[in-house]
């Protein structure tokens, strides 16, 4: 670990390691990775071979500064992914799937819920988020795809300020680096052997590590995360080819069960992505048509300008 921090993440690396915050072991692939994805769909093939059966004895043999700088390399160079996201509903988000784009520029990521019925989904590109419909409703209705953008003030619920966190996992993982840092042991990952280390970060650190993130908008970012907690472990885990296989944000308030779990696959096969153009931006009421009249009450609201 690294030398002195706050009173507060002292206190929290205390009380969160003592009430067993548990390693996430064997288990499979985080949401429904076999769900929608509001990009089309990218098979796995382009990472599978270089996992299957792989162990972690690159990673581990490196110190966890060293593990951690590594892996950031090997994202920042894979420029994007695919993932699965698990997270609680009612925090203003839902499990779902995507891909995300961390290159030229200011990360953009896609996120469509895993409800087989979901009409909307989710592009955030650098601080701002918009929400749309998905190609197949907008196809069904003979409308061209339109997103609004949605307030800052959605940042709120900690599910956005969370989300902007882990859509560039190059970003994360030196961001992590400047904390308490320390390798929790060696673990199962979708059948793949990984080294699992664990830092924590207070909210000013984890603000500090958004890009781009302006006076105006911080209070809002801070507000969404302190809902989770004061300060969060950071839990990542890294396989033999030092590639960042899965990351778990967890706030000191409410613990595991609200945790935010992201599963990175296909790295660098994610599909061409930016901010929506000029002529796309509608306000809220234009995405009615494509919630149907029984869905109609789902919009974002008449904030959403």
């Amino acid at each position: 670990m690294r030398g002195a921090r706050s009173a507060v993440v002292v206190a929290v690396t205390a009380a969160v390691l003592a009430g067993g915050l548990t390693a996430c072991g064997s288990s499979g692939g985080v949401g429904a990775a076999g769900g929608p994805s509001p990009a089309g769909t990218v098979p796995d093939a382009a990472t599978a071979g270089a996992t299957a059966g792989a162990t972690a004895t690159g990673a581990a043999e490196l110190d966890p500064e060293e593990a951690l700088a590594a892996a950031a390399e090997v994202m920042r160079r894979a420029g994007s992914a695919r993932y699965a996201l698990s997270v609680r509903e009612g925090n203003g988000g839902a499990p779902g799937t995507g891909f995300a784009r961390w290159t030229n520029g200011p990360a953009v990521l896609d996120y469509l819920a895993d409800d087989p019925g979901v009409r909307l989904r989710l592009r955030m590109a650098g601080n701002t988020a918009y929400l749309g419909p998905t190609e197949q409703v907008a196809a069904a209705v003979g409308e061209q795809v339109v997103w609004v953008p949605t307030p800052f003030a959605m940042w709120h619920k900690p599910f956005y300020p969370q989300l902007s966190l882990v859509m560039d996992p190059a970003n994360l993982l030196t961001l992590a680096r400047a904390g308490w840092l320390d390798r929790v042991g060696t673990e199962t990952v979708d059948g793949a052997e990984v080294t699992h280390y664990r830092d924590i970060e207070d909210v000013d650190a984890l603000l500090a590590g958004i890009p781009g993130l302006t006076a105006e908008q911080r209070p809002h970012a801070e507000v969404g995360l302190k809902k989770s907690g004061k300060a969060f472990v950071l839990d990542f885990w890294i396989n033999a080819e030092q590639q960042l296989v899965r990351v778990r944000l967890t706030g000191d308030k409410e613990g595991e069960a609200a945790a935010v779990t992201v599963t990175y696959s296909a790295l660098g096969t994610a599909p061409a992505m930016e901010a929506p153009a000029a002529k796309d931006l509608r306000t809220s009421p234009d995405l009615d048509t494509f919630l149907g009249p029984s869905r109609a009450e789902a919009g974002p609201g008449p904030e959403g300008v």
